[in-house]
């Protein structure tokens, strides 16, 4: 089956709009079926999100409450998972689940599969029986369908982590899945000048692509020039932060970050495993030799302690770009193929590897590889709307306690990896992100 990235909803025919839905589905597919035992299902390898079973059932019962709202759907398959599996979590502590953890554990992992295995065939006879009006808008009972596939996507990519945070032994390498080389050191990580402009952010509404409420409205900035990194930091510049003492130094995070840092007693980036010898790296589904010239992985607080770090070390100020510099650094390369994105590797690859994932400015892998933290705090632009399908989708997070992220990930598929989409996270959550750095001053 060919992997069309994007799925246009001006000219897209119902084979088009099938095979955009194989993809995603045999994707989460192989992901679950990794899993070896059933009672691991019954985990939650990240003790802010749900046991794995939940998401086993999530996106399927996603589609069926879309479908029931726009009326495409009459029936209801099982009320019961509908309600139970609809929400996803994010909470601030870990004992905010309790209530509906034992709930979930309750259910059968059989049942959960058959159920999924219907609600497929479900959503392909409507795609069958539905008649297509081009092109799908936000209006159209076919924007539910594409919701739906959209968001299973996203969940392509939240199931990896949770997956990624199992002991190795509990999991099956799929077939055919392998990771990036590395290349050993990496190259020089130096900085690069974007020149200022004017930026509007903001995704069109004529570009014919799927898009979530949080998108769309617009915010006009001027951005002077600044200076970035031309490559992510890498586990090589990272690994001098770890040896120097970094995770020790108070100095280097603030109160809230360093109580969150005691309280994990982390040494290290999380996907790190110390050894006798040094330190291995946690892949998707084994442990393997750190490759220095991949991008580190670690969440927000470890990304500003970094920059404090290499800021009193050089004796210069360093921080993470803002949305506006980061759209400003990404621009003239929005070929999705260009990048390391859609799964197209199964791992991060090294820093400046690809040759193509370049931008005018000459920043590498600003899209794709792993996704980049930044400075600013997750806001909605201006005309921003909720939509009705997902009114909770966005809206809830603008509580000043979540961060972006921009760029997209090596499993990033969809619309998620286009340049306008917003992602957002707790600054103490892991995703398959990481960051680079831009000169603030002396």
């Amino acid at each position: 089956m060919i992997n069309n990235p994007l799925l246009p909803l001006n000219s897209c025919t119902k084979e088009d709009i099938i095979n955009y839905l194989e993809w995603g589905w045999q994707k989460e597919d192989i992901l679950f079926k990794s899993i070896l035992s059933r009672d691991t299902y019954y985990l939650n390898p990240d003790p802010l999100r749900n046991p794995l079973i939940f998401y086993l059932g999530h996106s399927a019962v996603f589609y069926i409450n879309k479908l029931v709202m726009v009326g495409l759907l009459s029936q209801r398959i099982n009320p019961d998972y509908e309600r139970l599996f609809e929400m996803g979590v994010d909470p601030e502590f870990p004992d905010e689940l309790q209530k509906i953890l034992a709930h979930i554990r309750q259910q059968s992992l059989e049942d959960v599969w058959a159920y999924r295995n219907q609600v497929y065939q479900t959503v392909i006879k409507i795609i069958n029986n539905t008649p297509l009006s081009l092109p799908i808008t936000m209006d159209s009972p076919w924007w539910a369908i594409v919701m739906g596939m959209e968001h299973q996507r996203i969940h392509i990519e939240t199931s990896s982590m949770l997956i990624r945070q199992l002991p190795p032994h509990l999991l099956a390498k799929p077939d055919g899945w392998s990771y990036a080389p590395s290349l050993g050191k990496p190259p020089e990580n130096e900085m690069v000048l974007v020149d200022g402009g004017k930026v509007i952010l903001g995704k069109k509404d004529d570009d014919f692509l799927y898009g979530w409420d949080v998108d769309f409205g617009s915010r006009e900035e001027e951005v002077n020039s600044f200076l970035v990194s031309k490559y992510m930091i890498t586990n090589y510049d990272f690994l001098d932060f770890v040896n120097e003492g970094g995770y020790e130094n108070k100095e280097f995070w603030d109160e809230e970050s360093w109580a969150w840092l005691v309280g994990e007693n982390r040494h290290h980036p999380k996907f790190w495993l110390k050894t006798d010898d040094g330190y291995q790296y946690r892949a998707m589904f084994d442990h393997i030799d750190l490759p220095l010239d991949y991008p580190v992985e670690v969440n927000h607080y470890e990304a500003i302690a970094f920059c404090r770090y290499l800021s009193q070390k050089r004796g210069k100020k360093y921080g993470l770009m803002s949305e506006a510099q980061w759209h400003l650094a990404s621009m003239g390369n929005d070929d999705v193929n260009n990048h390391n994105l859609n799964l197209n590797y199964q791992s991060p690859t090294p820093v400046g590897s690809i040759t193509t994932a370049e931008s005018q400015a000459g920043v590498y892998d600003i899209r794709g590889n792993v996704w980049e933290w930044l400075g600013d705090k997750f806001t909605p632009l201006t005309g921003f709307k909720p939509h009705f399908l997902y009114e909770d989708y966005s809206q809830p997070f603008f509580d000043n306690r979540h961060f972006l992220l921009v760029g997209g990930a090596w499993v990033t598929n969809g619309t998620e990896a286009t340049r306008y989409y917003r992602n957002w996270f707790r600054p103490y959550f892991y995703q398959h992100a990481g960051f680079r750095i831009i000169l603030l001053g002396k």
